[in-house]
């Protein structure tokens, strides 16, 4: 009866459903106990100093994220408080500072007033730079590599997902889906290129490779020292450049400004003195050969730009010497790398032109981008047209350079060699072909005994050697002296070894052959 009463009461009491926080709690703690337990065997498996590794390299990746986030957020703090401290409140500044982070990993920001895209690449070598510091972890062996890059990608993009969820604003929106993508490459690569040393002696890489490192990296300098030295002329050609502020604070901002962007400058620069120049806007392009700009915006840097239009001055194509003196340095380094055979030489030759290539393409890639809409949509150079451009320069120069030291020799070996050594060379080769021809004649004389062989032989050579000597003294006034003296040489020393040479012969032909004609 209890127990009937019971399941009674049990019916005709409505059943509670919980809370929905209260399930989501449960389930995030079952799913935390059932990750602690997955981490925990991982932990202590026969790969747990991999995943250790891993986690390190996550937490040291995460930490630079960090630090570099709050260069950016004391950047734009203290320009707040110099310039306008009580216009808004602090908050600002700190979205402002994530944004100015999530710019420096090229992703996009929604405004109003259209997309902007443009990588401060200042802020992009300082964020580079750190990363380049957390390869502190040992590696033992390749798979490791793929461990730590998982590790440092993985503490990377949880960093940038945060950031980017707290920068939105109702007016500038970042990108999440770019921020964390980008995150993920930066994290993941940066650390990894960081450890090359390691990775070529994983590798075991011929010596040509290393000589192409070397050569593409000095290569790779002198095209970044003209392209400074470029800009550098012009912004001094240009001054006092409009577009700095009057106030001490303003001045001060635009300075950093220009500082954040001065390696976008200079990537500008070198893809001009490369030929496919860039864009200012939408519908114009500065390059060596044509400049055709419109109105910009009031910016110091800008201000060193072509003023002239379209209009072409002949000195410009001077700037195209500088991607050929990269390129002729990229074959001295080579060459200076030591002997070595000809594929060798043309293999690091290749392969240090593409490395710059590929790295100058993608600094230009980098470094442009749409500021907003409208006519500021397009901004930088081309990346694929820099890449074939350095390629095609500096490749076609240090060809040149390389291949004609290989072929100096031939060249510049044609006056040297003596009218007497290269008769001497003709004469060696005409025996063979008198072989076949005597038989023929003793065949037909009626005298076979008493025709020498030392007569007709010598006419030959006398009138190929007067001929041979013509033509060489045509093509060597300029040693003619010398030519006759080794030709007196050369003479004696063939007037003894030509009586020899029917020893050499075999003399029993002549004596049979007679011998048949009587028999």
């Amino acid at each position: 009866m209890a127990e009937q009463l019971a399941a009674a009461r049990a019916r005709q009491e409505p059943e509670t459903e919980p809370e929905p926080a209260v399930v989501l709690g449960e389930a995030l703690r079952d799913l935390a106990a059932e990750w602690g337990e997955v981490l925990a065997v991982a932990w202590n498996g026969p790969h747990g100093r991999d995943v250790r590794l891993a986690a390190r390299a996550g937490a040291h990746a995460a930490l630079a994220a960090i630090a570099t986030w709050l260069a950016a957020v004391t950047l734009c703090v203290t320009v707040w408080l110099v310039s306008a401290p009580n216009t808004s409140g602090i908050s600002g500044p700190l979205r402002v500072g994530g944004q100015l982070w999530l710019l420096s990993h090229h992703a996009a920001l929604d405004v109003p007033a259209g997309r902007i895209a443009l990588a401060p690449l200042g802020f992009t070598a300082l964020v580079v730079l750190a990363l380049w510091q957390t390869a502190v972890a040992p590696i033992a062996r390749p798979a490791q590599l793929a461990y730590t890059a998982f590790g440092a990608a993985t503490g990377y993009c949880l960093v940038a997902a945060l950031v980017a969820a707290g920068a939105a604003t109702s007016d500038v929106r970042p990108d999440t889906a770019q921020a964390v993508l980008f995150a993920v490459l930066f994290g993941a690569l940066v650390p990894t290129a960081a450890r090359w040393r390691r990775i070529a002696g994983f590798c075991d890489l011929p010596d040509w490779a290393s000589t192409a490192a070397r050569a593409g990296a000095a290569a790779g300098a002198v095209l970044v020292g003209g392209g400074a030295l470029t800009l550098a002329g012009t912004m001094v050609a240009h001054l006092p450049e409009p577009g700095w502020p009057r106030g001490i604070a303003d001045a001060v901002g635009m300075f950093l400004l220009s500082l954040a962007v001065l390696p976008n400058a200079l990537a500008w620069s070198a893809s001009y003195v490369l030929g496919p120049g860039f864009a200012v806007g939408t519908g114009t392009g500065v390059s060596v050969l044509s400049a055709k700009v419109g109105a910009l915006p009031v910016f110091p840097m800008l201000g060193a730009l072509p003023r002239d239009g379209s209009r072409l001055h002949p000195y410009s194509l001077a700037f195209l010497g500088l991607p050929v003196a990269a390129g002729a340095v990229l074959a001295l380094v080579v060459r200076r790398a030591g002997e070595r055979p000809l594929g060798e030489r043309v293999r690091a030759l290749s392969a240090g032109a593409v490395v710059v290539a590929l790295l100058s393409g993608l600094v230009a890639a980098l470094s442009g981008g749409p500021l907003a809409g409208g006519r500021m949509a397009t901004l930088g150079p081309s990346g694929w047209r820099t890449a074939v451009a350095a390629f095609v320069l500096l490749g076609a120069t240090a060809a040149i350079v390389v291949l004609t030291p290989s072929l100096g020799p031939a060249v510049r070996g044609l006056p040297r060699p003596s009218v007497g050594r290269m008769a001497e060379a003709a004469a060696a080769l005409r025996p063979r072909r008198r072989v076949t021809a005597e038989p023929e004649a003793e065949f037909f004389t009626a005298e076979p005994e008493a025709t020498p062989q030392v007569e007709p032989a010598s006419e030959p050579e006398t009138e190929l050697e007067t001929e041979l000597e013509t033509a060489l003294e045509v093509s060597l006034d300029d040693a003619a002296e010398d030519t006759a003296a080794e030709e007196a040489v050369e003479e004696e020393a063939e007037a003894d070894p030509e009586p020899a040479e029917p020893e050499h012969q075999p003399e029993p032909e002549p004596e049979h052959q007679p011998s048949e004609e009587q028999n």
